[in-house]
């Protein structure tokens, strides 16, 4: 049976042979493959459709049941910005088979919130946090170079300091072990500069620096 990380592939491959939106269908359904939270294997063998997944249309899931009644024989060529990931569904599976591991997580170094891109507020990813027993997290929101992740400016930065100083305190309040870390992803130019003052990235306890497509 393919796994997702050979369909990942095969759909990359696919994309290749495509033009226009077809080329980016499959681009985009081969990036997500990775990030699919079971393997299409399991889908397959439930008789349910592969619609499930992320970025699959009919079209393309039409595609990947040919592959799976006839898989296509590997190049063994995989171009190394593809090479040696796992996908998601994988890693699930090894953490399963070793459940004592994730007692050693301690914390949480990148997370993002409302600021930015993320769905929750800065108090409940801490409440998260909690849940886990973590010691320690990071609010890693973008900063303002990345517009489309609504990036935040040093003005919201500082007063999203302020937010988390207020929880740190309630929490300590609360005798709680959990410590909330202000920290931002800051976006980097092709010459490797930030977006952000140095003054404001000086009052910061960690700064995370990333390179974002344009």
């Amino acid at each position: 049976m393919l796994s997702n990380i050979q369909i990942a592939e095969l759909l990359a491959l696919q994309a290749e042979c495509e033009s226009g939106f077809l080329s980016r269908a499959f681009r985009r359904a081969a990036r997500s493959a990775f990030l699919w939270p079971v393997e299409a294997a399991e889908l397959v063998a439930q008789n349910r459709s592969l619609t499930e997944l992320r970025a699959i249309g009919p079209f393309i899931e039409k595609q990947i049941r040919r592959w799976f009644d006839k898989p296509p024989r590997s190049s063994g060529r995989t171009p190394a910005i593809r090479r040696d990931f796992i996908s998601l569904a994988e890693a699930r599976q090894l953490l399963a088979m070793k459940p004592e591991w994730a007692k050693n997580l301690r914390g949480d170094l990148q997370m993002h919130t409302r600021w930015s891109d993320g769905s929750g507020t800065v108090a409940e990813m801490a409440d998260a946090a909690i849940e886990r027993s973590y010691e320690y997290i990071a609010i890693t929101d973008h900063s303002k170079g990345l517009k489309i992740a609504g990036g935040i400016d040093e003005r919201a930065l500082k007063k999203q300091g302020a937010e988390i100083a207020k929880l740190n305190t309630a929490l300590r309040e609360s005798r709680g072990i959990l410590v909330v870390l202000h920290s931002i992803e800051m976006n980097l130019n092709r010459c490797g500069e930030g977006d952000m003052s140095p003054e404001s990235l000086s009052a910061l306890d960690i700064v995370l620096a990333s390179f974002h497509s344009s």
